[in-house]
């Protein structure tokens, strides 16, 4: 289990839903889904994502930097 102790303020934790994509979660956190939204959120969660950003799987706990 990894545990995140690098939390800003203004930052988030998100639990990965059925349905969910990295630019869903990117336009539910900052209201754009654009290309450095979705990046920035994924290269946040590299180790956890992997490296397919495509396959994001319900129960992931994901970083959202502010």
């Amino acid at each position: 289990m990894n545990i995140r102790t690098d939390l800003h303020s203004g930052s988030a934790c998100y639990t990965v839903q059925a349905g969910d994509s990295l630019s869903s979660i990117a336009q539910q956190f900052y209201g754009a889904a654009t290309p450095q939204n979705v990046t920035k959120v994924y290269l946040s969660n590299l180790t956890t994502i992997g490296p397919n950003p495509n396959l994001i799987v319900p129960g992931q706990q994901l970083y959202i930097p502010s």
